[in-house]
């Protein structure tokens, strides 16, 4: 194709215009070649010897052939292949690039990649978001004010001065979050995961007593033995397939009770969190 109108060295206001493609900020090899003051079929050639010299294919996805819509030399428009590339490509392609004038615009373009990621860590101003979150934390604050007041002024628990409140929040089957609930974590109590949770028990965070470490062991072996029974069976009644897989099964969700069936909202099954 013809070779693309190069940019005068003397504008020095002209700045790249990048563009977002599924969340990733991108530059293309028309805007190299204008930039940079080169012909645009000799970027292509450039970026595919890149592609052929690439010895890991993640490399690939940096360089994306698309179809462009530009302006000739003469201002007409023009429509013809060209790459889209990120950041990392066009480092790639721009180590090629010698001279003063080729490092003044690399330094342009990583300013305009560092400005468009930018804009992109930045959270999206949503107004209902923001009025949901400003209900729910009126909301939870309303629930903890209570759950407190009545510990303490019900004289129930001697220890209420240190006493722990789990607050929480949930979604009902429709998707709309329920009303925050706040509860009282007794002593005996822990809100942990539970890899973390073997965590502390291997080194003696937690001591549970004799009973407890016995009752745990017990039902850590009732349910293997479960598991197993169930993968026996599904290898007896299905003989022609392929051996049954003896990867663990996923543990069942806190708001998904033992029948399958969702909880009401509010309800856990023995939670950790």
């Amino acid at each position: 194709m013809a070779g693309i109108s190069t940019a005068s060295s003397s504008v020095v206001t002209a700045q790249p215009e990048l563009s977002i493609h599924d969340g990733v900020v991108t530059t293309t090899s028309i805007q190299v070649a204008q930039f940079f003051g080169k012909r645009h079929d000799s970027v292509m050639r450039a970026i595919r010897a890149l592609a052929r010299e690439m010895a890991d294919p993640d490399y690939l996805h940096n360089f994306v052939e698309v179809i462009s819509d530009y302006k000739n030399g003469k201002g007409g428009a023009q429509t013809s292949k060209s790459y889209r590339m990120t950041r990392e490509g066009f480092m790639l392609l721009a180590m090629g690039f010698t001279g003063k004038e080729a490092l003044r615009w690399k330094l342009a373009f990583i300013a305009a990649f560092n400005r468009m990621e930018a804009e992109l860590q930045k959270p999206a101003y949503d107004p209902a978001r923001i009025q949901l979150a400003h209900s729910l934390a009126a909301q939870a604050a309303a629930q903890v004010t209570q759950t407190v007041f009545d510990a303490i002024a019900s004289g129930r628990d001697s220890d209420w001065r240190r006493a722990r409140y789990l607050l929480s929040f949930g979604y009902d089957r429709d998707g709309q979050p329920t009303i925050p609930q706040a509860q009282v974590v007794g002593d005996d109590q822990m809100v942990t995961s539970l890899n973390a949770l073997v965590q502390h028990i291997t080194k003696h965070d937690v001591v549970p007593s004799d009973a407890q470490l016995a009752a745990l062991v017990t039902a850590c072996a009732h349910q293997l033995s479960e598991r197993a029974q169930v993968r026996e069976l599904r290898a007896a009644t299905q003989p022609s397939a392929a051996p049954a897989s003896t990867a663990v099964a996923a543990p069942i969700p806190p708001h998904i009770g033992h029948d399958g069936k969702p909880l009401p909202p509010g309800t856990f099954r023995a939670v950790f969190v």
